[in-house]
């Protein structure tokens, strides 16, 4: 879609899931701690894990945890 909204929307969508992804990389005490406690040492499993807790997140709430750590 190149509807100008669509596209702002998505961007702001990207920078979020961008954020939060180089946030609970960089520091893992960002994340919850059942995800803290589970979370691989090793990559590429580590950089899964992360992203699937991203994936699994609404909308709303990941917006209020980029505000949280942002």
């Amino acid at each position: 879609y190149y509807h100008p909204e669509q596209v702002a929307t998505a961007e702001r969508a990207r920078d979020v899931v961008a954020r939060l992804f180089a946030a609970y990389s960089q520091d893992e005490t960002t994340l919850p701690r059942h995800w803290r406690e589970t979370l691989p040492r090793r990559e590429p499993e580590r950089s899964r894990s992360i992203c699937d807790f991203i994936a699994g997140m609404t909308d709303r709430y990941a917006i209020e945890q980029c505000t949280r750590i942002y």
